[in-house]
């Protein structure tokens, strides 16, 4: 009997350590308008299954790799949301190209960090000059008309890439990819609803 007692207290024991080492699985706090995934370390976290061109809100609080996935019904990695090393902030945009269905998000991180989902409608308002640094996504309050010019300054090391966005936010013509500091003007093309932003310094967009 002493010994049965014994051996379903050691199996107890293991059990009870292998719950606390277990990572923790990504929580979701969801509001009216986006959907806040959050968690520690690697993780895949499941969304409801969308086509619709939408943007990620992504931080990171660590020192290693931050990579983020978006990935398809059937897990294909379709678009590459994040990957940097040590802490990130960014606002990307996905499923601007193709014809996938989101339906996750693979992450690989050492630190805490956080995934808001929201419309592409949602995306930070763009008046006639922006501003921002690092990823972010832009948006007009109707498609561009006419002949308009765009200044970009860009201040960093990495790359910067601009691609004009239509009114659907599909991918519509590609303005600048440059790498490290950046001066230049562009035309922005007519019908450009949004602009996507992949840029590791200081940036600004002025309208003309």
């Amino acid at each position: 009997m002493r010994s049965s007692l014994r051996a379903l207290a050691a199996l107890a024991a293991l059990a009870g350590a292998f719950l606390t080492s277990a990572p923790a699985l990504a929580n979701a706090r969801t509001t009216a308008s986006a959907t806040t995934y959050s968690g520690e370390g690697d993780d895949v976290v499941s969304i409801p299954v969308t086509a619709t061109p939408s943007i990620v809100k992504a931080t990171h609080q660590g020192e290693s790799n931050f990579i983020v996935w978006a990935l398809s019904t059937s897990g294909k990695q379709v678009d590459l949301v994040a990957n940097v090393v040590g802490d990130y902030k960014g606002t990307v945009a996905f499923n601007v190209s193709g014809t996938h269905k989101v339906r996750s998000f693979s992450v690989t991180a050492d630190g805490s960090w956080t995934l808001q989902v929201i419309p592409i409608t949602k995306a930070r308002y763009w008046a006639i000059n922006a501003k921002g640094t690092g990823p972010d996504v832009l948006r007009l309050t109707t498609p561009s008309k006419g002949l308009r010019r765009l200044t970009i300054r860009h201040s960093g090391e990495s790359n910067l890439i601009v691609w004009a966005l239509d009114n659907r936010g599909r991918t519509k013509d590609l303005l600048v990819n440059k790498i490290g500091d950046y001066r230049g003007r562009v035309v922005l093309p007519a019908g450009t609803r949004y602009a996507t932003i992949q840029a590791d310094g200081a940036w600004s967009i002025a309208r003309q």
